[in-house]
């Protein structure tokens, strides 16, 4: 190497490229730029092959459940005899008598907790009730001749026949208080039906509006329907004969018109005093004063074959005959066959019912 060569080393080697002096400011070294590699852009590409189709669907529907807990009345009547104690009454009041126990048995076959008593229609009783045993009830030992002995009459009495004001009078005060003859014979949970035998009509003061105000009155504000009005007197409007008495003196059954209007406007039964028998009345009788539930709303319409029937806990078939059915027009349940839920006792209907 020249000397000329080894001076150009020497200089290059001591000068600062970056500072303006030698040998001072910060030494950066050169660094050479990076390769990039080419990036190839191609166009997007689209998949045009069919896709599977969504449908969407409403989430599943699920019914609710309804229970309807009901009680059965209790099925307590309580029953007053107003009976026309004239001479001329003597063979209907046996025929009475005579049907008497089959009136008994329906009520009883309709599972009623009842009470009765006898009263006549003339101011001489006064309204108070009759007979050693005043009330007769479902446990009373021979009913028939406790009734028959209470119906039976001495044959001479009072002709002013007063049968509405009578009835009054047997149920309210003094007659029903503490001490006195009708205590105890209304009985606060119980319906009251009252039964009219007479051959005559009344001729009690006061309009017939009035004493269906009284009765209907009698069970509190409210509790009208639970008292009844039934007759069983002279046909309206001409009366009539009893049989076997026709040409009889003072046979003739007057048209009994005024309790007719009041039975008509309580809702009770009229029948005639000069039907052979009273039987076929006095079933008609019991069975309106059956006071037992057969029909028992829903509050909601159910999907019918969901339903299940129970009575004090005991599950009740599906049966026309011995269970119930279901009415959709009424929605309901009905006991029209002979099963009926006992008295007092609890009925739950279980059911779906759709959500809407």
């Amino acid at each position: 190497m020249n000397r000329l060569h080894l001076l150009a080393l020497l200089f290059v080697a001591a000068c600062d490229p970056v500072g303006r002096e030698n040998g001072r400011g910060s030494a950066v070294p050169e660094v050479a730029p990076p390769i990039l590699s080419p990036v190839e852009i191609k166009p997007p590409k689209i998949d045009r092959s069919p896709v599977a189709r969504v449908e969407l669907i409403d989430p599943p529907r699920v019914d609710s459940i309804q229970i309807d807990e009901l009680r059965q009345s209790e099925g307590v009547v309580d029953i007053l005899w107003v009976v026309d104690d004239s001479g001329s009454m003597t063979n209907e009041r046996r025929t009475l008598v005579g049907n008497f126990s089959r009136f008994v048995q329906e009520l009883l076959a309709l599972q009623v907790d009842f009470q009765m008593g006898v009263t006549s229609i003339v101011s001489a009783d006064g309204g108070r009730l009759r007979g050693t045993t005043r009330i007769i009830t479902n446990l009373t030992p021979n009913p028939r001749q406790v009734f028959e002995a209470n119906t039976t009459f001495p044959t001479s009495r009072s002709r002013w026949e007063q049968g509405l004001r009578m009835t009054q009078l047997a149920l309210s005060s003094p007659n029903i208080d503490p001490g006195q003859p009708n205590v105890g014979f209304i009985r606060p949970n119980a319906a009251l039906a009252i039964i009219v035998l007479t051959n005559e009509d009344d001729s009690s003061f006061g309009t017939t509006d009035y004493y269906s105000r009284v009765f209907k009155g009698l069970k509190g504000k409210g509790n009208e329907n639970l008292v009844s009005f039934s007759v069983i007197g002279g046909t309206i409007p001409n009366g009539c004969v009893p049989p076997g008495e026709t040409g009889l003196y003072g046979s003739t059954a007057d048209p009994a018109i005024r309790y007719a209007e009041v039975a008509t406007k309580m809702g009770g039964i009229i029948g005639s005093i000069c039907d052979a028998s009273f039987e076929q009345t006095l079933i008609r009788i019991a069975q309106a004063l059956n006071t037992l539930k057969r029909v028992f709303p829903l509050t909601l319409p159910p999907i019918v074959n969901s339903i299940t029937v129970t009575v004090n806990g005991a599950t009740i078939p599906q049966d026309p005959v011995n269970g119930w059915q279901y009415r959709t027009d009424t929605n309901s349940i009905v006991f029209l066959g002979n099963y009926v839920p006992p008295p007092g006792s609890t009925v739950r209907l279980t059911y779906a019912y759709a959500r809407p």
